[in-house]
């Protein structure tokens, strides 16, 4: 009732000095209440403004690829990486709620180790494909060719989408089936390095960096086709030896119906 006897009031003292009037003297508890509503607006104003910043911030290192925190609670170095593609650290139990809300179609693991209490159960519950992969630690050994195209084949597919790609921290290994896929859409190797630099530090491996820098997606790609090949023309030649053992087992069967039809027919 105070806001509105204020305005009231405050007409009333501009229509008198249009007027000509002398400009009454505003008694003291008003010019409180004014400065107090003034105050007040002026904290919500800042709020608000503190807020829209937060968010277009956290939408920004979303969009950009930077890790990022929100009233939810996602795994370490939770982002996204494209539409429907997300990377992180390893979930824990407290980050399920969060990933649930992702409604996750694939859950790709780049590290082989013994399950997380109720992760198992998490997965099969919201009916999610999880595929694991044994990679080593980048600072252990190389990264195998075939070992990377695998992984290349399920998280650049998008019928896999919605996908996580996860590893213990979300720095390296993540980092560098990351930098691939940035490789496969031609990012300059600036870019994917600021980024692969941004979730890895403060422990940047120099092994990674040397990676993405000499990688030939090119020729990676090659060598995914040419591995991927074989298994084709071995399903293939499965597949007919399949249907050749087939005919031969139906063939006696229907000489045999012949010869009996053959010797029923009426002379």
């Amino acid at each position: 009732m105070g806001d509105f006897n204020l305005v009231s009031n405050q007409s009333q003292v501009a229509d008198a000095s249009r007027e000509g009037k002398m400009r009454p003297v505003m008694p003291e508890t008003y010019n409180n209440m004014a400065s107090q509503s003034i105050e007040a607006a002026s904290r919500r104003n800042s709020a608000a403004n503190n807020t829209s910043r937060e968010l277009q911030t956290c939408t920004g290192r979303l969009m950009l690829g930077y890790p990022t925190s929100t009233s939810h609670q996602p795994p370490i170095n939770f982002s996204v990486v494209s539409d429907g593609l997300y990377r992180s650290g390893y979930p824990q139990t407290q980050d399920y709620p969060f990933i649930q809300s992702l409604r996750l179609k694939t859950i790709v693991t780049l590290v082989k180790k013994e399950l997380p209490d109720g992760y198992q159960e998490f997965i099969r519950d919201n009916r999610i494909t999880h595929k694991i992969f044994d990679m080593a630690g980048t600072k252990k050994e190389d990264i195998p060719t075939e070992m990377m195209c695998a992984i290349y084949a399920v998280v650049s597919n998008r019928e896999n989408y919605p996908l996580l790609i996860h590893c213990n921290h979300g720095r390296h290994r993540t980092g560098c089936v990351v930098g691939v896929l940035r490789k496969s859409v031609q990012w300059d190797l600036k870019r994917i390095i600021d980024e692969y630099t941004t979730f890895a530090e403060p422990k940047v491996r120099e092994v990674d960096l040397k990676y993405l820098t000499e990688l030939d997606f090119t020729s990676l790609l090659r060598q995914s086709r040419s591995v991927a090949s074989p298994s084709t023309v071995g399903r293939f030649y499965r597949f007919a030896v399949v249907v050749i053992l087939a005919l031969f087992a139906l063939y006696p069967l229907s000489k045999f119906k012949v010869q009996e039809q053959q010797r029923l027919t009426p002379l």
